[in-house]
C-alpha cells in the first residue's frame, strides 16, 4: 500500500514538474521536434515557427542553436529584412561560413576558391584589405560542402535558418523558389521564421502546402525570457531590474503589446540611463521602483505608437485644467498615466520624459539635479537627518535624545521654519500624536492655530506653496515615512484644511500666470508674434484657453491691427480648427467647445463694430471676412459638436 502511494505521489509530482516546465518553458515541444528534425537523414521538408514581429521567434532560434550539442552541425542564420534579390541570400550564406575559411590562418585550396567565385562576393583572401576576387553566381553549381578542404570537416552538416520571410523585399514567388530548391533539389534541412499574417499570397500557400511539413506557434513565457534579458546586463542595472522584475511584468501585461524585441530595446536603454543616475539614489527603493514603472510604462507605450512625442512633451508634472467641464473625455495620454498609475505621482514632465526616453539628450548633471529635488530626496538637501525624522523613530531614541529633538522640532514649528510641505504635515502629526500623549507642551488647539498663522504669514507666499499642488493622500507622501497617527481625527482634519489652503493658494497662482499667459497673447496679435502665436496654440491645442480670454480685449486689438496681419491671425486660427488634426478619433476642436461663448462674444463684437463703421474699406472687408469665415465658421462647428455629445 506504501508502494502505491509512493508511486502516486511521484507521478503527480512530475505531472506538476511537467506542467510547471511547459509554462517557464512553452516551447519545449518546438525544440523536442526540431532536435528530431536535424536527425533526419533526408527530410525533404522545411520547418515554419511563426509568431508576430517580436513574439520570441528569434529569441528562442538562437537559444536553440546556442544549446545544440551537436559539432558536425553549422547552422546558417539569415535575415530576409531588407534583402532586394537572390544574390544577396548567397552573398549572406558565404559571409556566415567565410569566419571557418577565410581568416589569415587558413589555407585556401583550389576547390574553395572556385566555389567562392562562383558567389560572385568580391573576397578579401589573405586579409590585406584588397579584393582578390569576384564573378557571377551560379546557384545550381553552389554546393557549401565545397567550402570544407578535407573529408573530416565535408562531413559538417549546413542547416538553413531564413528570418523575416515576410518583411523581405524580394519577389516573393522569386525567394520562395530559392527556399524550394533548397528543399528539394539540394536537399538541405530549412528552418523558416516568419508572421503568417502578414503574407497574404496564393503561391505562398502552394508552397507551404508542397515545402513546410510541420508549422509550430512560437510562444514565450515572459518571465523567464526577461530574466534571461536582465543576466546580460551590467551588475549595477541588473541589480535594480532583478528587484522589480514584477512592476515590469505588470506593465507588459497592462500594455497588451507582445513585443519581446522592444522591451529588449528598452531594457538596453535602461542599462544606459541608470548608469548616469547617481548611486546614492538607486538606494532609495521607493524612488527605483516608481522610476521603473515610468520608465517602461511610457517607453512601451511610445514603441507601440499608441504615445505621440508631441503629446508626451507637453505634459507636465502637475497639469492644471483650464476647462469648468469635469466630465469631459480624457485625453489619451490622461488615460495612459491612469493605465500604469503615473497620474498622481509623476516624477518628470513630459519634456524631461522626451529628453531622456527620445532624444538621450538629458546630461548626467541635469539628470541628477532633477532626481536631486524629488520629495524622496528633499531631505537629504535640507539636512542629513533633520530633528523631525529622528523623532518619527522615537522607538529607537534614549530619554535624552528624546529630550532634545521635539524642542529643536518645535521651536522650528512655532518660527514657521517647515517649508517643505511634506515636512510640515509629518511634523504636525508627530506633535499632536506627542501632545495626545502627554510628551509634548503643545496642545491640539495651539498646533491648529500655529498652523494657521504659518500659512498666513508664511507659507502661502512660498513658492513650494504657490508652484506645487500637494497629493491629497495620507497614505504616502514621497518622503518614504507614513504620517505618524495618520487616523487621528484632529490630524485628518488639519490635513484636509492644509490641502485645502494650498489648493486655493496654487489656483491663485496659476490664474495669475494664466492672466499673464493670455496678455502676452494679445500683446503678440498686436505685433503679429507668429512663432509665439504658432507656439502658443500647439501648447493649448485641446485645452480651451481661449474661454478665459476677455472677448473686448480681444475684439479691440483686432480691430485695430494692419490689414495684412487680419489675414495670417485668420490663417493660424483656422489651423487650431481644423478637420484635419484628431485625437482619440476625434477633431480637436472637440475638446475646445467652452471656447463657443467667447466665439459668439467676438462675433457679436464684429458685427457691431462693422454697422457702426458708415465708411466701407479694405479693413471693414477683411474684417467681414475675418467674422464670416473664420468666426461663424467656428462657432457653427462647435455647436455640432456640443449636439453630438
Amino acid at each position: 500500500m506504501l508502494k502505491k502511494l509512493k508511486n502516486i505521489f511521484y507521478k503527480i509530482r512530475s505531472k506538476n514538474m511537467n506542467k510547471e516546465d511547459n509554462i517557464i518553458h512553452p516551447n519545449i515541444h518546438i525544440q523536442e521536434y526540431l532536435d528530431n528534425y536535424l536527425k533526419l537523414s533526408n527530410p525533404e521538408y522545411a520547418i515554419l515557427l511563426n509568431g508576430k514581429w517580436g513574439s520570441g521567434k528569434t529569441y528562442f532560434i538562437d537559444n536553440f542553436i546556442s544549446e545544440y550539442k551537436e559539432p558536425n552541425v553549422k547552422f546558417i542564420k539569415i535575415s530576409l529584412f531588407g534583402l532586394k534579390n537572390t544574390n544577396s541570400i548567397d552573398e549572406e550564406i558565404f559571409q556566415n561560413l567565410h569566419p571557418l575559411l577565410g581568416s589569415k590562418y587558413a589555407k585556401i585550396t583550389g576547390n574553395i576558391l572556385k566555389s567562392a567565385l562562383k558567389l560572385g562576393i568580391n573576397l578579401d583572401w589573405n586579409q590585406d584589405d584588397k579584393k582578390d576576387g569576384t564573378a557571377n553566381i551560379d546557384l545550381k553549381e553552389f554546393n557549401p560542402l565545397d567550402f570544407f578542404s578535407d573529408k573530416k570537416k565535408s562531413k559538417q552538416e549546413i542547416i538553413f535558418i531564413f528570418d523575416d520571410l515576410e518583411r523581405t523585399e524580394i519577389n516573393l514567388k522569386e525567394v520562395l523558389g530559392y527556399l524550394n530548391y533548397l528543399v528539394e533539389q539540394s536537399n538541405f534541412k530549412v528552418i523558416i521564421l516568419a508572421n503568417e499574417e502578414k503574407i497574404n499570397n496564393d503561391e505562398y500557400e502552394e508552397f507551404k502546402e508542397k515545402i513546410i511539413g510541420k508549422t509550430f506557434e512560437v510562444k514565450h513565457s515572459f518571465e523567464y525570457i526577461l530574466t534571461s534579458f536582465i543576466d546580460s546586463k551590467t551588475n549595477l542595472s541588473k541589480e535594480v531590474l532583478n528587484a522589480n522584475t514584477r512592476i515590469i511584468k505588470e506593465n507588459y501585461e497592462l500594455a497588451n503589446y507582445n513585443n519581446l524585441r522592444h522591451i529588449s530595446q528598452i531594457l538596453f536603454d535602461f542599462e544606459y540611463f541608470v548608469k548616469n543616475i547617481d548611486e546614492e539614489y538607486l538606494k532609495c527603493e521607493d524612488f527605483v521602483s516608481i522610476l521603473i514603472n515610468h520608465f517602461f510604462a511610457i517607453s512601451i507605450e511610445l514603441k507601440s505608437a499608441k504615445l505621440k512625442r508631441e503629446e508626451l512633451s507637453k505634459r507636465k508634472t502637475m497639469v492644471w485644467d483650464f476647462s469648468d467641464n469635469k466630465d469631459k473625455e480624457k485625453t489619451n495620454i490622461e488615460k495612459i498615466y491612469e493605465k500604469y498609475n503615473i497620474k498622481n505621482n509623476p516624477l518628470f514632465d513630459g519634456e524631461n520624459w522626451v529628453k531622456i526616453l527620445l532624444d538621450n539628450s538629458m546630461q548626467k548633471e541635469e539628470l541628477n539635479e532633477l532626481i536631486s529635488n524629488l520629495s524622496f530626496f528633499l531631505e537629504k538637501k535640507e539636512k542629513a537627518q533633520p530633528s523631525w525624522t529622528k523623532i518619527w523613530h522615537y522607538r529607537e531614541l534614549s530619554n535624552e535624545e528624546f529630550t532634545k529633538n521635539p524642542n529643536d522640532v518645535l521651536t522650528k514649528f512655532q518660527n514657521c521654519e517647515y517649508d517643505i510641505p511634506e515636512h510640515f504635515i509629518h511634523v504636525i502629526a508627530l506633535l499632536i500624536f506627542f501632545s495626545k500623549n502627554q510628551l509634548c507642551e503643545l496642545t491640539v488647539e495651539d498646533i491648529k492655530v500655529q498652523v494657521k498663522t504659518c500659512i498666513h504669514d508664511k507659507y502661502q507666499n512660498g513658492q513650494n506653496w504657490k508652484k506645487k499642488l500637494f497629493k491629497n493622500s495620507i497614505r504616502f507622501n514621497g518622503t518614504g515615512l507614513g504620517y505618524i497617527g495618520e487616523d487621528d481625527n484632529d490630524f485628518r482634519e488639519i490635513f484636509s484644511l492644509i490641502i485645502e489652503k494650498n489648493k486655493t493658494i496654487y489656483e491663485v497662482e496659476e490664474n495669475d500666470k494664466q492672466q499673464q499667459l493670455l496678455n502676452k497673447f494679445l500683446e503678440s496679435i498686436k505685433e503679429l508674434n507668429e512663432e509665439f502665436l504658432l507656439d502658443f496654440f500647439i501648447k493649448f491645442e485641446s485645452t480651451p484657453i481661449l474661454s478665459h480670454l476677455n472677448h473686448k480685449n480681444f475684439t479691440e486689438i483686432l480691430t485695430s491691427i494692419e490689414n495684412k496681419n487680419i489675414s495670417k491671425l485668420g490663417a493660424i486660427l483656422h489651423s487650431r480648427y481644423s478637420d484635419n488634426k484628431t485625437l482619440n478619433g476625434r477633431v480637436y476642436y472637440w475638446y475646445l467647445t467652452n471656447e463657443l461663448n467667447f466665439w459668439k462674444s467676438v462675433n457679436n463684437d464684429l458685427d457691431s463694430h462693422l454697422q457702426n463703421t458708415q465708411n466701407k474699406t479694405l479693413n471693414t472687408f477683411l474684417l467681414n471676412q475675418f467674422n464670416t469665415y473664420l468666426v461663424k465658421d467656428v462657432i457653427e462647428k462647435m455647436e455640432k459638436c456640443l449636439v453630438s455629445q
